[in-house]
């Protein structure tokens, strides 16, 4: 068995494969990549926040997406990017919930999602992102998507919930 820092470099390699593939627009060809990428290091947030990203925004299998992108904040808890991408596909989830736009398979992408209660793990998730100290643009894009949350469900977002290190259910 190779030591744990080639697995890592593998591991890394093939994350960067995968986004080759998705640049590619070879989706299905780079979630197994990044699959693989996991299967070579098992705490590679990044790979599985790219798996649940791309679940969310390319396959609409929102549950399945949501879950990776919660267990790479499990991975990876003090990256206030993974948590951003989390936040961003559960508001992505909500809105799409929340106004189908015509199409017929939101329902079955949604699968026992409420919109009500993606829209509030989005704000837990983005507070918890605000509160990780992101570089300045990222701050500015949670801060924009938190407006869009309040504006969305009435509710300002209050910046006293920053702290929580609680994982956001969906």
């Amino acid at each position: 068995m190779a030591p744990m820092s080639d697995q890592a470099d593998a591991a890394r390699a093939r994350l960067r494969d995968a986004l080759a593939l998705h640049a590619a627009e070879r989706i299905d060809d780079a979630l197994a990549a990044a699959a693989s990428a996991l299967a070579l290091d098992p705490t590679l947030g990044a790979a599985e926040a790219y798996i649940g990203n791309t679940l969310v925004t390319r396959q609409r299998a929102f549950p399945e997406g949501i879950a990776a992108l919660e267990r790479a904040t499990l991975l990876s808890p003090d990256d206030p990017g993974i948590w951003f991408t989390l936040g961003w596909c559960q508001e992505y989830a909500a809105n799409a919930i929340a106004r189908p736009k015509g199409r017929t398979r939101t329902r079955e992408d949604a699968r026992g999602l409420d919109a009500a209660a993606l829209y509030q793990a989005a704000r837990r998730s983005m507070l918890r992102a605000r509160s990780l100290n992101p570089e300045q643009g990222l701050l500015g894009d949670i801060e924009d998507i938190l407006d869009v949350i309040a504006k969305e469900t009435g509710e300002p977002w209050d910046t006293e919930q920053e702290g929580s290190d609680a994982a956001p259910a969906a």
